[in-house]
């Protein structure tokens, strides 16, 4: 009884529906993280949030960097990732303005 109740705690639960049980394997994402489809709504989904690859710090530098005039392709190069990210980074920070 208490290995069904440790193999329940760790089984991830379905970001649409919250459904805890009823989540099968299915393959791997292409970064190589676990891919799950819930029985109950059929929707695939992975352990981990990849939305924020990059730490909060990084982002909120990047961002003051921009407002004390410093070019989007400039911050890029110094955080090692696209000019389009960074002006993402900027315009989430105005829409929760």
């Amino acid at each position: 009884m208490h290995e069904m109740n440790q193999k329940m705690a760790a089984a991830p639960s379905c970001p649409a529906c919250h459904s805890r049980h009823r989540q099968t394997k299915s393959g791997y994402t292409t970064c190589g993280t676990q891919r799950y489809q819930c029985q109950d709504c059929k929707k695939y989904h992975s352990d981990q949030d990849r939305r924020f690859r990059h730490s909060f710090d990084v982002r909120r530098q990047a961002v003051r960097m921009h407002t004390e005039g410093v070019s989007l392709r400039q911050i890029g190069k110094l955080f090692s990732v696209n000019h389009q990210t960074v002006m993402n980074w900027i315009r989430s920070v105005d829409e929760k303005i």
